[in-house]
């Protein structure tokens, strides 16, 4: 059986000292050398295949490297906005050479692995458990698209200024009665639903538009909910509160006799597949989740960097309105 490459086979390769490469690859600070020597050892450490001892280094620097990334086990990993939000958080911790794993586990009272990491980013509904363990072992953490109703370092989606153009949006092309279907069951803990339900609701008055009845009890039934909103209320738009439940919509309207934009507008929010592919292309706020992963990320080394705790502030990003061919004046009464 082949035997796993050494820190000395690799100074073998290159003709330097192990201490040498021990240094080039951990990217030791105060270590100076030429950046030849650099890349000749980072390309026959490849060539070599040769793997750090992870643990030795975090005892030997008081460091893993390792991050653990935290998210609810309902949390759908590669669709919606978490895929593009996870490769965002990738992307700039492996370009600082931290490693990454995952925890999706359930059903435990201390969901923290027993294994050391530097430090986490929470996603999605973590549990308050999780959150007590971080801190009891002072590892600094970033909560991302998830408030967790007490100030820590958080990374979330302007919601509010979301609602307020697509609310906007609808004002301006004519419209002056909406209908708002509201998130499932399932979501109803996320900080989402308020925001968006509260905003709709307050820039509608503010804007003297009417919003049918409906709009706030979770999602079910679509054809149930345009009944009740299109065919009965008269809406003539309609604000989903994701692609799912706008896709649900798509689906539903025309065994009904409803055309979408011909007899209601129709907005979704994450303009992800298949909001642009639809039969008429979905208007949608885009929650820019990409460089939520890459801005909270940015924060945890901060933090590591400095050696304390993230700074317990929160950042909102923007979202965008992408406007395509679902929404349009309103039919004439």
């Amino acid at each position: 059986m082949r035997s796993r490459p050494t820190l000395s086979d690799v100074a073998r390769e290159c003709g330097v000292t192990p201490s040498t490469v021990s240094r080039v690859l951990n990217r030791k600070a105060s270590f100076s050398t030429s950046a030849a020597v650099r890349r000749k050892i980072e390309d026959a450490a490849e060539r070599l295949g040769y793997v750090p001892d992870l643990a030795a280094r975090s005892l030997n620097q008081r460091t893993t490297r390792i991050i653990a990334m935290f998210a609810s086990p309902s949390t759908h990993l590669a669709e919606g906005i978490y895929e593009p939000l996870i490769e965002g958080s990738l992307e700039v911790l492996h370009a600082s050479d931290y490693d990454v794993f995952f925890d999706l586990s359930a059903g435990r009272r201390n969901r923290v692995p027993f294994w050391r990491f530097d430090g986490a980013l929470l996603q999605q509904s973590p549990r308050p458990e999780t959150v007590e363990e971080l801190d009891l072992r002072r590892v600094p953490y970033v909560c991302v698209n998830e408030a967790v109703g007490r100030p820590v370092a958080q990374v979330l989606a302007d919601d509010r200024m979301g609602m307020r153009r697509a609310v906007e949006h609808l004002a301006q092309l004519g419209h002056r009665r909406l209908a708002y279907a509201n998130a499932r069951a399932a979501y109803l803990a996320h900080y989402s639903i308020a925001e968006r339900h509260e905003t709709l609701l307050a820039v509608a008055a503010e804007l003297g538009l009417e919003v049918v009845p409906g709009h706030g009890p979770p999602f079910a039934d679509g054809a149930g909910f345009l009944r009740g909103a299109v065919i009965g209320g008269r809406a003539t738009a309609v604000i989903a509160y994701d692609h799912h439940i706008a896709v649900t919509l798509y689906g539903v309207a025309e065994g009904l006799g409803l055309r979408i934009p011909r007899d209601f507008s129709l907005i979704g929010f994450n303009d992800v597949f298949p909001a642009p592919l639809l039969p008429t292309p979905l208007t949608a706020v885009s929650v820019p989740a990409r460089e939520m992963g890459r801005c909270s990320a940015r924060q945890l080394l901060n933090s590591l960097a400095a050696a304390e705790p993230a700074a317990t502030r929160e950042i909102r990003l923007a979202e965008d309105l992408v406007v395509r061919r679902s929404t349009a004046p309103p039919p004439p009464d």
